[in-house]
């Protein structure tokens, strides 16, 4: 860092905006891609000035907000789940491999039924095991 450049100008890389946040960068990437955090393009690559991103974190909303914009949030037990319009999504993580899920997707579409029944069905047999 030159001397012109303060802490608050830092420019960070897709990278090392994931590390930041201490998320994926595959999340990372989604929340750009969404317009959530604001960044700039440079080429090929994002760039984010740490500033900016560090007033995005700080301007969460109320829960009201959070209803409006589908924002992930915790319950008390640590399970993850968001409400976007009118509905709320519960997170689920998988005892399955990428490959399990791809087949259970692929058997959902074939079969025209609703992956959520799928998965509580492949849920109930492992539990059962």
């Amino acid at each position: 860092m030159n001397e012109a450049t303060t802490p608050t100008d830092e420019v960070l890389t897709l990278e090392e905006l994931a590390a930041y946040l201490k998320v994926s960068e595959t999340t990372a990437y989604a929340l750009v891609r969404s317009g959530e955090i604001p960044g700039r393009k440079v080429g090929r690559e994002w760039r984010f000035l740490k500033a900016r991103v560090t007033h995005w974190l700080m301007q969460a909303g109320t829960e009201e907000d959070m209803e409006k914009t589908g924002f992930v949030q915790r319950d008390d037990l640590g399970g993850e789940f968001k409400q976007e319009g009118g509905q709320e999504y519960v997170a689920l993580w998988l005892p399955i491999t990428r490959e399990e899920k791809a087949a259970q997707i692929e058997k959902a579409a074939r079969d025209g039924v609703n992956v959520s029944e799928l998965v509580a069905d492949y849920l109930r047999t492992w539990a059962k095991a």
